[in-house]
């Protein structure tokens, strides 16, 4: 086998095994997140920060290993481009599956839907995270920066599909106030997501769940993958909030 072959070999041989160790963290991911006890305080929030920890050391290891696929693609153009940017068992960007062309309508928001017994009581309660499709994300403990940072994530994974919401007036909104916009004038409370997009934050904790459970859906995901992580004001008690019920 000439050397040049031998070393392509290698080098795709090298490239496989980093895509499987990412593959393999996910999974471990969503395996450990499962295996926390949500019902035991003190084992939840134990768990939440073994958790953060494991995504900070995560996401340090996936940036170096992508680092080492450009450099190996470097060396032989001809290996892949990774075909991993969100890890196996998690939802990746659900704008790959949209066809060409393709027209999408952006849902109003019905003042209707009920939110799952377990939000009553949120004057008393801050999110400091969430979980979405097995990946754990923190925020600072306010609705409107935990909204920031959710939105921001979405944003990240999906910018067209939620750019969609900015262009489309009136789309998106709740009580005839729109939702999202591209110029900060056209909100009671902007908060800045992306250049030229921003979304309402003067919303109160019952109507801020109406519209993220609404913009789940329609970015895509199931409501059974997406989880609040709570925080009691006083006591301190931490819990998990589905909308999915």
């Amino acid at each position: 086998m000439p050397e040049s072959a031998r070393i392509d070999r290698t080098l795709q041989q090298v490239a496989d095994q980093l895509e499987q160790v990412r593959g393999q963290l996910g999974m471990l991911s969503s395996a450990i997140w499962q295996d926390i006890d949500h019902d035991d305080p003190a084992r939840l929030e134990e768990g939440v920060r073994f958790k953060q920890s494991y995504n900070e050391r995560r996401r340090s290891l996936e940036e170096s290993m992508d680092q080492m696929l450009a450099l190996l693609r470097e060396y032989s153009p001809s290996l892949p481009e990774s075909g991993a940017r969100e890890p196996k068992g998690e939802v990746a960007g659900p704008e790959a599956d949209e066809a060409p062309g393709e027209v999408q309508t952006t849902p109003v928001i019905d003042e209707s839907v009920t939110v799952p017994p377990g939000a009553s009581g949120l004057d008393q309660k801050v999110p400091f995270g969430f979980v979405l499709s097995g990946r754990t994300f923190t925020s600072a403990s306010a609705w409107p920066l935990f909204y920031e940072a959710l939105l921001q994530e979405l944003y990240g994974r999906a910018p067209e599909k939620l750019t969609r919401l900015a262009d489309a007036p009136g789309g998106f909104e709740l009580g005839g106030r729109p939702l999202f916009a591209r110029v900060p004038d056209s909100l009671d409370d902007p908060l800045p997501i992306a250049d030229a997009i921003f979304a309402e934050a003067d919303l109160a904790p019952q109507s801020l769940l109406q519209v993220i459970k609404r913009l789940i859906s329609y970015m895509g995901y199931p409501l059974e993958s997406f989880k609040i992580l709570l925080k009691e004001k006083n006591r301190g008690t931490v819990e998990t909030l589905s909308l999915a019920a």
